[in-house]
């Protein structure tokens, strides 16, 4: 019946037509999708509602499902808080507590209550070094039974910032297991990383790079702040993650005033790719905007870190494939990289002062690393 509409009807008037039937048929390729959220903090009326997270979520950990169990799925861990830290601290990080999320394709994403009251999988001590807030930052699967969690805590030690001073500030690097696919773990003794007064006021947002060969180190990239610029730091372990020894400064902001990370490199996820490492990297301007950049080293780590795309940023906030539910801010990224070379790249997200933060995605494709190879899902 509408074949033979059409010849009735003026040309100018088939656009039209066709929209009123199918309102994706035209216009598609001249609106670029922008993307949206995947994951929310709780509300009263989620299916899963949990106490910990409803004020924000950010910095996604995530794992494809395992190999050795045919009944994993993705797993995403990440953190957040619900307005204050620990003891009632004040918090101006959305850390705090961890949570967990699955999926069967990495996009429509479940949580899973913790095992503590909250409903986190993993919080602030009582009192100890991690007492005010924690975060988790990396998860590696020792095996189909076993994971460990490298996360970052703070006590209430007071530092003194500007005119005044702040507790949850002096973080350190700590270690947590799992035996049950992340639902519930036991925390190290201790630390395993303390800060270093000559790299920064704390170390923290551990991402570790496991090497090709077992006999080889395992490896740490985190960053610290020493009062003005953020910056990456290394460190290796030669017997699997039980003790590291520091390598040094990794990368740090440019140099010009224009450029995206003059204020310096915090939260980076790094993976292998094209025969080297991977790193998106948060960038920090002068002006206090969080951009994301990307940089690449030789599989062997001995040889520099350079920054990729011309040191420029491969994804802004708000711009390209970016929704508008981060227009403010983008950052804590983490890529995961596909089986057929594609990158998801997740990472969080607020509109505003006022807004809450939130987890989406965006992939490439081809997995190139450009602006423009990034698409919303």
């Amino acid at each position: 019946m509408m074949l033979m509409m059409s010849a009735f009807v003026p040309i100018l008037l088939l656009p039209f037509l066709l929209l009123m039937i199918d309102p994706c048929v035209c216009f598609s390729a001249t609106v670029p999708r922008r993307s949206t959220p995947v994951l929310f903090p709780s509300e009263a009326g989620d299916p899963v509602h949990l106490q910990f997270d409803v004020g924000c979520v950010a910095n996604p950990v995530v794992l494809l499902p395992s190999s050795l169990d045919q009944d994993s799925k993705w797993q995403m861990y990440y953190y957040g808080n619900a307005g204050s830290w620990n003891h009632e601290i004040k918090c101006f990080l959305p850390t705090g507590w961890s949570g967990l999320a699955e999926s069967d394709d990495g996009l429509t994403w479940t949580k899973i209550p913790g095992s503590h009251t909250d409903g986190s999988v993993l919080g602030p001590s009582e009192d100890d070094w991690d007492c005010v807030q924690t975060g988790v930052s990396d998860v590696v699967r020792i095996n189909s039974k076993e994971s460990h969690m490298f996360y970052f805590g703070a006590d209430k030690e007071e530092i003194a910032m500007g005119p005044g001073s702040i507790a949850g500030f002096r973080m350190r690097i700590g270690r947590a297991k799992s035996y049950d696919q992340g639902r519930t773990w036991i925390k190290d003794k201790g630390y395993l990383l303390d800060y270093d007064s000559s790299e920064g006021l704390f170390a923290s947002w551990p991402r570790i790079m496991l090497p090709q060969e077992k006999s080889d180190p395992w490896s740490m990239l985190y960053h610290a702040f020493d009062g003005q610029k953020w910056r990456v730091f290394g460190a290796k372990s030669t017997d699997q993650g039980d003790s590291w020894t520091r390598t040094g400064l990794v990368l740090e902001g440019g140099t010009s005033e224009d450029a995206f990370d003059f204020g310096g490199i915090g939260t980076r996820t790094v993976t292998p790719w094209r025969d080297g490492w991977l790193m998106i990297y948060e960038g920090v301007a002068k002006s206090g905007t969080h951009c994301l950049g990307a940089a690449y080293c030789d599989k062997s780590l001995t040889s520099a870190w350079t920054k990729l795309n011309d040191g420029k940023p491969i994804l802004e906030p708000g711009k390209g494939p970016m929704g508008d539910w981060c227009s403010q801010v983008i950052g804590t990224p983490f890529v995961v990289a596909l089986p057929d070379q594609s990158l998801r790249l997740y990472h969080c997200g607020k509109d505003g002062p006022d807004g809450k933060m939130r987890i989406g995605v965006v992939e490439s494709k081809s997995g190139d690393i450009s602006p423009e190879s990034w698409k919303a899902i």
